[in-house]
C-alpha cells in the first residue's frame, strides 16, 4: 500500500445533492431491538425517493443528484438491498449519515460583500438546485416532482374517500 493512502478500493466518494432531511429516520418492526436495524444513508434514501417514489428515469435522478449514472444505479443497488433485507429479516431501518449537501441550503452571507460577489452567491444558491443543468431543465425537474407528487395526494384522497364510505 503506498504510504500516506487511506485503506479502501477506488475513489473517494464523491458528495449528493439531496432535497431534504427526513423527519423520521428511524423504522422498527414491532417487537425488535433498537440494535437490529440496517443503516441507510440520505443518499440511498433520495435514489429511492427519486426512482422509485417520483418515477424519475436513473439517468435524470443522476443527473438531479449530481452524480453519474453508475453512482446512482450503485446507491440504488445498495439501498434497495438494504430496505429488502430489513423487510424479509425483520430488521429496523436507520437513516443517518453519508456524503451528501442539501439542496438549497444557503451559506452565510457577509453585509460587507460587494454586489458582484452577492451575484455570485445568488448564482451557485440556484445552481444548488440541480447542479450543471439550465432553468428550463430546473424546470422540467420540478414540474415532474410537483406532478408526481399530485398524483400522490389524489391517490391518498381516494383511500380516504375510500375509508369514508366503508363505515356507511
Amino acid at each position: 500500500m503506498c504510504p500516506g493512502r487511506a485503506k479502501g478500493r477506488g475513489r473517494r466518494r464523491g458528495q449528493r445533492w439531496i432535497t431534504e432531511i427526513p423527519e423520521k429516520r428511524r423504522f422498527e418492526p414491532e417487537g425488535t431491538s433498537a440494535t437490529e436495524a440496517i443503516n441507510l444513508s440520505f443518499e440511498e434514501l433520495e435514489a429511492i425517493r427519486l426512482v422509485d417514489l417520483l418515477g424519475l428515469q436513473q439517468q435524470e435522478a443522476a443527473f438531479y443528484m449530481g452524480i453519474s449514472r453508475k453512482a446512482l444505479w450503485n446507491d440504488l443497488r445498495s439501498a434497495r438491498k438494504k430496505v429488502a433485507s430489513a423487510l424479509v429479516y425483520g430488521l429496523g431501518i436507520r437513516i443517518t449519515g453519508g456524503n451528501y449537501a442539501l439542496r438549497g441550503e444557503q451559506r452565510s452571507q457577509s453585509q460587507e460583500q460587494i454586489p458582484e460577489m452577492q451575484s455570485q452567491d445568488r448564482d451557485r444558491q440556484n445552481d444548488a438546485m440541480a447542479p450543471g443543468c439550465g432553468k428550463e431543465e430546473k424546470m422540467a425537474l420540478l414540474e415532474k416532482e410537483a406532478e408526481r407528487m399530485e398524483e400522490l395526494l389524489a391517490s391518498v384522497k381516494a383511500r380516504m374517500n375510500a375509508l369514508k364510505f366503508e363505515d356507511d
